[in-house]
């Protein structure tokens, strides 16, 4: 899904989007300084934010006017990069 800077997302486009989220499917999105992986949790086109979880499991909001493009992508393996902690009983 590519869309132009500081354009509205198209129906089409938020269709897509919220189909996405429900799918937990996650999403490589392009923005103005760089690109990565995320899974997006909850569209609020009134505030024109995205919500989104990193591959740390951070929770960010993305700006629509930040975002370039949005394809979905694939993940070997899980999403959550962060380390396990164990805990050994002595």
């Amino acid at each position: 899904m590519e869309r132009k800077r500081g354009s509205f997302m198209t129906g089409d486009q938020y269709n897509q989007l919220i189909q996405w989220i429900q799918q937990k499917q996650p999403v490589k999105i392009k923005m103005r300084h760089g690109e990565a992986t995320f899974l997006p949790v909850k569209l609020y086109q009134d505030a024109q934010k995205l919500f989104v979880y990193n591959r740390e499991m951070r929770l960010m909001n993305i700006a629509f006017d930040d975002i370039i493009s949005i394809k979905p992508t694939r993940i070997y393996g899980s999403f959550d990069r962060r380390k396990l902690i164990h805990m050994y009983m002595l």
